[in-house]
């Protein structure tokens, strides 16, 4: 949701289904955003090549300084994550109404712990 907040106030749409649907059908709207769907997938997917390759394309395009900037975001996401799920912290009101469209095209709400969030 934050992402597409913030490229609605630079004044562009973005489709945010490459999230869901892996780095190659990333909007390329997105500011490297294919990268950096690609490290994220390689940290998760936990191969070690695979994280180091995805690293170093990373940090040659956008530089050492913003690659510690994204590692940051991405640590601080997981941590949030691990936290809601582990807590069933449930959506605000106002987070609830305004991720209708976007739970549904990414078919958030199908996912295991949806039912601890959406109450």
């Amino acid at each position: 949701m934050m992402l597409s907040v913030s490229m609605k106030l630079q004044g562009q749409e973005v489709d945010l289904t490459g999230i869901i649907e892996g780095a190659d059908a990333v909007d390329d709207a997105i500011p490297h955003g294919k990268l950096l769907t690609r490290f994220v997938e390689a940290l998760l997917g936990g191969v070690e090549d695979e994280i180091r390759t995805a690293r170093d394309h990373l940090i040659d395009a956008v530089g050492g300084d913003a690659f510690v900037d994204t590692c940051g975001v991405i640590g601080h996401f997981e941590r949030m994550t691990r936290l809601a799920d582990a807590t069933g912290i449930p959506l605000d009101e106002a987070t609830l109404a305004g991720t209708v469209q976007i739970r549904e095209d990414l078919g958030l709400n199908d996912y295991a712990m949806a039912g601890q969030t959406l109450k």
